[in-house]
């Protein structure tokens, strides 16, 4: 009952409707099929002559990646993989539904075509990753359907403004995994990787801008309610892949996340960066007019940033030990 009134509210049903709009020219933000990079763009081309050539190359640079690093990547390749779990939460908020997959009002356009844009990151960095001949690949194969069958919750509960608020954070999370690996990778070598993850992070970026766009306009027309979805959103870091699985391992994105975080591709840090940027592009702090829950939702929500410091600092001064990875045949890192 609850979920239905979420996805029923007439009220944020009405903000979704009015925003169409808005929503219709920020269409722009995703490229035309033809003007996209695609995945062979940056993959050895097996009807070449040179196959074998550009194959080594490849392989070469692969060759100098860490066990961290082939970790992370995986991590973040699998995470990329979940891609129709992502696709069915966006179909779920109230007021942006496509009811036949096909239907051609802005928010369905939107849904479909950053599908399309996100499917190609999974494609060229699980092709490299084959191609590389370093990994387990029927390991990181078992994860993503896992994962898939695993199921996928933003916590959202069919809401728009608590879904809208969840893409926001979560696209800027994923632009600066990818970007901080790449630059990570791109310091032993591995350019070709360096700019898979550079054009996965602009991608990213042009998503990020959009969906913020959105909030903005939530925030706009409904500050008050904008509020509750933020606090209740943000007050708690709900992680795509968290759930995860090797078919051994019951605490594998835990694994994953800490070895991403002793490198410096995320952690806590990042994630307060990213609320405190959203607060201030917002202009959380300033709204006024506000009813008391409002204000005090908007406060908590500016309180926010500190308190993930703080446990980034629990975090860093808790020991992590070395755990093996199936994925990497069960080498311990």
């Amino acid at each position: 009952m609850a979920h239905e009134q979420l996805l029923m509210d007439p009220a944020k049903l009405q903000v979704m409707a009015d925003m169409i709009p808005l929503v219709e020219g920020l269409l722009p933000n995703l490229k035309t099929v033809e003007e996209s990079w695609q995945p062979s763009d940056f993959l050895p081309d097996f009807a070449s002559d040179s196959w074998q050539e550009n194959l080594a190359e490849l392989r070469a640079e692969a060759a100098e990646l860490t066990d961290e690093m082939l970790v992370v990547l995986i991590g973040n390749i699998v995470t990329e993989e979940a891609l129709p779990s992502y696709q069915a939460a966006l179909n779920r908020f109230g007021g942006m539904t496509d009811r036949t997959g096909t239907e051609m009002h802005p928010y369905a356009q939107w849904s479909r075509g950053w599908t399309a844009e996100e499917k190609r990151h999974g494609d060229v960095t699980r092709c490299y990753l084959y191609l590389s001949g370093r990994v387990n690949m029927r390991s990181v194969e078992e994860t993503i359907q896992h994962l898939i069958r695993n199921g996928f919750d933003t916590g959202a509960q069919g809401d728009p403004f608590r879904g809208l608020t969840y893409a926001s954070i979560q696209e800027h999370a994923t632009k600066t995994s990818w970007r901080q690996l790449g630059s990570i990778v791109r310091k032993v070598g591995a350019t070709r990787l360096h700019k898979m993850c550079g054009l996965i992070a602009a991608d990213e970026a042009r998503h990020e801008r959009a969906y913020r766009a959105m909030m903005h306009g939530i925030i706009e027309r409904d500050p008050d309610g904008a509020l509750e979805a933020l606090r209740d959103t943000l007050g708690r870091v709900a992680m795509p892949a968290k759930t995860m699985s090797d078919g051994k391992s019951r605490h594998l994105f835990q694994h994953f996340s800490d070895v991403g975080r002793r490198i410096g591709v995320y952690d806590l840090r990042d994630y307060a960066e990213n609320v405190e940027g959203f607060v201030t592009e917002s202009k959380l702090d300033t709204l006024s007019g506000l009813s008391p829950d409002a204000a005090r939702n908007r406060d908590e929500i500016c309180m926010l940033p500190d308190r993930y410091r703080k446990q980034a600092e629990m975090m860093d001064r808790r020991r992590s030990r070395a755990v093996p990875f199936r994925w990497i045949y069960d080498r311990r890192v």
